[in-house]
């Protein structure tokens, strides 16, 4: 989070002392959805009924975030690139019941940086693709269907994201924009079951995908 904190106000920094035509500043809000599936081998620890099984539960909520950026464009033609760090707040919260075991997921923030390819669609329309890595911050709690005890964690992971957008212009350097991203590959060991003295792991995945609308502010 520091260095986040950092590569922000760098960003800042820069474009105030260069005036440059290209940086930009946007903000956004929109719903996000998180997908969380876990893998779990039961084996006969714990003398349980059900077997190894994947369960997978998914749950939207608002969030919001910031970015701070710079585009130019690639030759005359009316294809450009940009390069952009974000941060967004999030909210989506998901409860997974795998057999005796309830595992619940808050997602806290997510923030990374992408590249940026797009078109001048017209005098007032940009339509972009964007792909980049996202650090994904959340909370995870596994309790048990039938007892305490309850475990808890924090994690910090790294996926891949895409998605696609569109831009239109409202005014000098105002335009406002909305698109849809996906975030996929972010895996993770679960907390270790207390439960029967097993102390398993499982394997535990988190897809998130959201759809946002903002206003961005070309300097």
């Amino acid at each position: 989070m520091k260095n986040l904190k950092l590569t922000t106000i760098a960003f800042v920094m820069a474009g105030t002392a260069l005036s440059a035509d290209g940086f930009y500043i946007s903000g956004k809000i929109g719903a996000q959805t998180q997908f969380h599936e876990i893998e779990r081998d039961t084996g006969a620890a714990l003398g349980e009924p059900d077997q190894s099984f994947v369960t997978r539960t998914g749950e939207t909520d608002a969030g919001g975030g910031i970015a701070l950026g710079y585009e130019s464009g690639i030759g005359s033609g009316p294809l450009y690139w940009g390069a952009e760090a974000f941060y967004n707040a999030e909210s989506a919260q998901t409860r997974n019941i795998n057999g005796i075991l309830v595992t619940d997921v808050q997602l806290e923030a997510t923030y990374g940086a992408r590249a940026i390819l797009g078109a001048q669609v017209s005098d007032v329309v940009k339509l972009y693709t964007h792909a980049g890595v996202t650090q994904v911050d959340f909370d995870v709690t596994n309790s048990y269907t039938f007892a305490p005890p309850v475990t808890e964690d924090s994690y910090s992971e790294t996926g891949f994201s895409y998605g696609v957008g569109a831009s239109v212009a409202v005014a000098d350097n105002w335009s406002v924009f909305s698109e849809y991203t996906e975030v996929v590959g972010v895996e993770f060991d679960g907390i270790p079951e207390i439960a029967g003295g097993t102390n398993r792991v499982n394997d535990n995945t988190l897809d998130l995908s959201s759809l946002s609308v903002g206003v961005k502010y070309s300097f």
